[in-house]
């Protein structure tokens, strides 16, 4: 019927299906554990000793994750992220956020503008929260891209004041970090990992994730999973001290009138890009991952394939509109062969969460 919507409730779901297995043999098992943060479910597979080393080494990387949300979250009105997106003209800050900020702005400019921080004021049109969503009309999305561009941003450390100024043209400039600062996340909690003799595991931040060490003396397994089919794996990736990360259409949506509108938007248009349904970027850091994952999705798989066969030590496999499947150079490495995937055993899980949910769960 027109104007009639279908909101999709479990809008971010884990974009990757952890392969778990039973036991470990020998002196150290596996633990899982998961908590709520960043808008998602975390989930950890730590190998640990015991019990109590995993959960304690577990709940330091999650207090780490935790202090990020605090500076990066759009919502918290203590966040510095907040303080700038409500700002008149920017802010004095500290030296991480700087660098997160403009760590971020280096891959606008590797992508070819396609990641892009900028775009949250055009993003917050998007009426994803909503029981009954409508798309923006087009007049209030060309308002809106007024407002975005990184050449409305600047980031430069100030001598007198002794910190960072995040500064920006105009006030409705803002900023939407989750693309970049998820992946960032992941990583620090790796380090608090390590920095807690846990020399193998897994942090999966609803699809940015990071596989420390391996498993059983072999690289972890995990399963990508299928943009068209929850629960259902596409490939099955070996992993051992790289991230990766997806990006889909099918994580944060609604379908309004047959078409589906998500959250990752094309900087050029203001609107769902349309050219993939996921795409899955392994690199040495999760943060990198995370950004190329959302740009190579709005690139599409022929601009998006072209821009990361360029990088080095950064791969990719995009799954284009009509479901094939498009592999950057030097991806296939790490696709375990000889998989069929549609036989592989639900010996993981699959979770999903609102982005409004509350509360956490641990599986001990």
């Amino acid at each position: 019927m027109p104007g009639q919507s279908l909101l999709k409730k479990t809008l971010v779901g884990l974009s990757f299906l952890l392969l778990k297995s039973g036991c470990d043999s020998g002196q150290e098992r596996q633990y899982y554990f998961s908590r709520f943060a960043l808008g998602t479910i975390i989930e950890y597979t730590i190998v640990a000793p015991d019990k109590d080393h995993a959960r304690a080494a577990m709940l330091k990387a999650h207090l780490e994750i935790e202090r990020i949300e605090g500076l990066f979250s759009e919502l918290d009105s203590t966040s510095e992220i907040y303080r700038f997106n409500y700002s008149h003209g920017g802010i004095y800050t500290n030296e991480e956020v700087a660098n997160c900020v403009i760590g971020a702005l280096d891959y606008h400019d590797k992508t070819g503008g396609a990641f892009d921080i900028s775009i949250k004021p055009v993003l917050d049109l998007y009426q994803f929260q909503s029981d009954d969503p409508l798309p923006p009309p087009d007049t209030l999305i060309h308002g809106a891209l007024k407002d975005i561009g990184t050449d409305k941003l600047e980031a430069n450390y100030s001598d007198s004041h002794q910190s960072w100024w995040l500064g920006k043209s105009a006030e409705k400039v803002s900023l939407a970090m989750g693309g970049y600062v998820k992946g960032y996340a992941v990583d620090r909690a790796i380090r608090v990992l390590r920095e807690n003799q846990i020399r193998n595991g897994i942090i999966n931040a609803g699809g940015d994730l990071f596989c420390l060490g391996g498993k059983d003396g072999h690289p972890w397994r995990v399963g990508v999973q299928n943009p068209r089919q929850a629960g259902s794996i596409s490939i099955v990736l070996t992993l051992s001290d790289m991230a990766a990360a997806t990006s889909g259409d099918y994580q944060r949506y609604y379908i309004f009138e047959g078409e589906r509108y998500h959250h990752i938007l094309d900087p050029q248009t203001g609107k769902p890009a349309r050219e993939a349904q996921s795409a899955t970027v392994v690199a040495k850091t999760t943060a990198e991952a995370d950004a190329w994952a959302t740009a190579l999705f709005i690139s599409g798989p022929d601009e998006g394939i072209r821009l990361i066969n360029r990088e080095k030590d950064v791969y990719a496999m995009i799954v284009d509109s009509s479901g094939s499947l498009h592999y950057s150079r030097g991806m296939q490495r790490f696709v375990a062969l000889g998989d069929d995937t549609s036989a592989v055993r639900d010996t993981g899980k699959l979770l999903d969460t609102n982005e409004t949910g509350n509360g956490s769960a641990c599986r001990l």
